[in-house]
């Protein structure tokens, strides 16, 4: 039995188990101990006319000291996690920056005459209000950076507090949220996980999270309540548990999982190459990874000859929360093509939404983003980023192993406005004499039940399909997988979804079109046979999945898996499917699958 289906018993009071949001996988047991990342106390002071200058220069000091702090945390962001996670410090920077901010502070300490940190903290304040009113998911991200960095200076006018992250090298740290700088030294003070009663799944800090692989859990409810300091405590950041003072039987159940998995991690990366990607009885099917950004996974990956099948591009907008120079853009690619080459690397086009772009492009009136304005339709509306990214591939695209993918498609006619830009963007690097590849693929995604039904009409105008069952789901049954309400609707194997499916893999046999699936349930053990049946000419997984999909497969008769898809097919509830393929599983696929 999995840690995740494990039943819980309730009427055990020793043992405390908090469920939050998964913000960052792995398994970390230890004491644990509440960081104080509480607000200062700020105090109003009136103050003589004769000390304004005074003041001032304490505000101008203390903004240069945080400045200086700011930059090392960069530093130490540049070495651990990389340029592209650094720069969302460089945007911290900027906002010690802003003239007009400490101008208007300025004024106002020599206008009422008032201390430095009542004033500063007055204008913050009120900036972080109008910023947290939103629903802006941008405008909101914000407001966190802008108060860390605020904190830093406060840290400075008032007294600094003391860092409880140097001070607990080794422990679990719990904090109503965290900064990404305090992630970041969370590598440096080797904290092995985290937890939150506040966060959510996608800002900046789970972003550093994951790059530096600190378990983490976010949106506890009543974590600083329930949990006291130097507890022993399990933070699970596969399946969003934070579990307090455990049974000894729990405690070494988690043990044991820590151990297998670090155990796993450490060979599933290395002899990936020498796995087959055949099933037994000969049939070849693909094994790709997802990424997001530049690590040094990417050389290990690249070097056992795996491919990637999904490249998420739009990080290195939202590191910076602006988009990307041609040339910046097309000197990442390219090192990503040649650390690849000969493998192909899928790059996927801007997935963004309007509660994540900037400026003239973001609409603050699409009240729900994951139904309004994002992917392609975001994309084709802003022709000129849009055109400036495609520029940018093709220039990184003549090794001849960088592959195009556009997201959400829903219509035919975004595809062909889409490949409309494409050759435009072809056209201009032809008269400025910049070479690309001119036969480069172009796919989309599937992931939009109206794209999978509309399958055999767009798989005329692509040259491949790879279906992102992560937002298909959610949108054929209606149940946003992030919302607790309805979490539990949210069923990968029902049959509307295996329907799509199918309806996709055989459209893309038709017009021999390769259709790979890069969602979560790529990485499903019971799903695999299935989906082999179906016909899926291949899968991308993130890294640590890799082997242990290939391994599967290689396991697997194509001839068999066939006969089970049908009888799947054939089924009219969830619940019968996945009751049939958990018993195909224990009786054709080894132990380890199945205990996994």
């Amino acid at each position: 039995m999995s840690l995740k289906d494990k039943q819980i018993d309730s009427t055990h009071a020793k043992e405390i188990r908090l469920r939050g949001l998964v913000a960052s996988p792995g398994i970390a047991i230890g004491r644990c101990f509440k960081h104080d990342n509480a607000p200062h106390t700020i105090t109003k002071q009136q103050i003589e006319a004769d000390q304004v200058d005074t003041e001032i220069n304490r505000l101008q000091n203390a903004i240069a000291s945080a400045r200086k702090e700011l930059e090392q945390i960069h530093d130490e962001a540049d070495s651990s996690v990389g340029n592209q996670l650094a720069k969302i410090f460089e945007a911290q920077l900027l906002i010690l920056d802003d003239k007009a901010f400490f101008e208007a502070v300025c004024n106002d300490i020599a206008k009422f005459k008032l201390n430095a940190e009542y004033v500063y903290n007055r204008h913050l304040q009120r900036t972080l209000t109008s910023l947290r009113k939103s629903q802006d998911s941008y405008l909101k991200e914000m407001a966190n950076d802008i108060n860390a960095t605020a904190a830093k200076v406060f840290g400075y006018l008032i007294g600094h507090h003391v860092n409880k992250l140097s001070n607990n090298d080794g422990k679990i740290a719990l904090a109503e949220d965290f900064s990404p700088g305090e992630v970041v030294l969370m590598g440096k003070y080797h904290i092995p996980g985290f937890a939150t009663s506040m966060g959510g799944q996608t800002s900046h800090m789970t972003l550093i999270a994951k790059s530096l692989s600190i378990p983490g859990v976010v949106g506890v409810s009543k974590l600083l309540e329930k949990i006291p300091d130097n507890a022993t405590t399990i933070i699970d950041g596969e399946n969003g548990w934070v579990i307090v003072n455990p049974e000894k039987a729990t405690l070494e159940e988690y043990k044991e999982e820590q151990k297998r998995r670090r155990t796993v991690i450490a060979k599933q990366l290395r002899g990936i190459g020498k796995i087959p990607s055949t099933t037994s009885d000969g049939r070849e099917i693909a094994v790709m990874a997802n990424l997001e950004i530049p690590t040094d996974v990417d050389e290990i990956l690249a070097s056992n000859k795996v491919g990637v099948g999904l490249y998420r591009t739009e990080f290195f907008y939202l590191t910076r929360m602006k988009f990307p120079t041609e040339d910046e853009q097309a000197k990442i690619y390219a090192n990503i093509a040649r650390t690849f080459f000969p493998n192909p690397v899928t790059l996927r086009v801007y997935d963004l939404g309007s509660d994540k772009v900037v400026g003239d492009y973001r609409d603050s009136e699409d009240v729900n983003p994951a139904l309004g304005w994002r992917g392609i339709r975001l994309d084709l509306d802003m022709p000129d980023i849009f055109k400036t990214q495609i520029r940018a591939i093709l220039r990184a695209s003549t090794n001849k192993n960088v592959k195009i993918m556009l997201p959400m498609v829903s219509t035919a006619m975004e595809l062909v406005k889409a490949k409309r830009i494409l050759h435009s963007a072809m056209k201009e690097l032809h008269a400025e004499g910049i070479p690309f590849d001119e036969n480069i693929d172009i796919g989309i995604m599937i992931e939009v039940p109206s794209a999978a039904l509309m399958a055999n009409e767009l798989a005329r105008h692509v040259c491949f399909f790879s279906i992102g069952t992560n937002d298909l789901v959610q949108y054929t049954l209606a149940a946003d997988r992030g919302n607790k309400k309805v979490a539990g609707l949210y069923r990968e194997l029902h049959p509307a979804v295996l329907k799509l499916i199918k309806m996709t893999i055989d459209a893309g046999k038709t017009h021999n079109v390769p259709v790979t699936l890069c969602g979560e349930m790529a990485s499903r053990i019971e799903a695999i046979p299935l989906l082999v049946g179906l016909g899926l000419d291949g899968f991308s997984v993130v890294p640590p999945r890799v082997a242990r999909v290939k391994k599967l497969i290689a396991e697997l008769d194509y001839s068999e898996c066939r006969v089970l898809a049908e009888r799947i097919m054939k089924l009219a509830t969830t619940e019968k499917v996945e009751a049939v393929l958990n018993n195909w599983i224990e009786a054709h696929v080894s132990k380890e699958f199945v205990e996994d």
